[in-house]
């Protein structure tokens, strides 16, 4: 099982170098977001190609009144992450489980 892991984070990371590398910070699409947060949660960092797109999930903040809302963020994160079809869903809740609600 370790094998298939290892297997599954470093396809993830071939990925996201593929999508991240034609990637702008303001246009980085929530595929590219899901494949380099996956290699972050897996402890691959995908590199500097990655960079724009953690950089974009943890942009994603909602505030009220000046105040970090986490749950507010897990929700608008998960909804952001979702608008990838191709991603399988149990990614994204393994992504949500461990940054969800982390500050960026």
């Amino acid at each position: 099982m370790n094998s298939l892991k290892k297997n599954i984070a470093t396809l993830a990371m071939v990925i996201c170098s593929g999508l991240a590398a034609n990637a702008q910070a303001g246009d980085t699409d929530a595929c590219t977001v899901t494949m380099c947060m996956f290699g972050k949660l897996t402890g691959n960092s995908g590199g500097s190609e990655c960079d724009p797109a953690k950089k974009k999930y943890f942009s994603i903040e909602v505030k009220k009144h000046g105040n970090f809302k986490p749950g507010a963020t897990f929700d608008a994160r998960k909804k952001f992450l979702g608008e990838c079809s191709g991603s399988d869903p149990a990614y994204s809740d393994k992504i949500m489980d461990k940054f969800g609600k982390v500050r960026g």
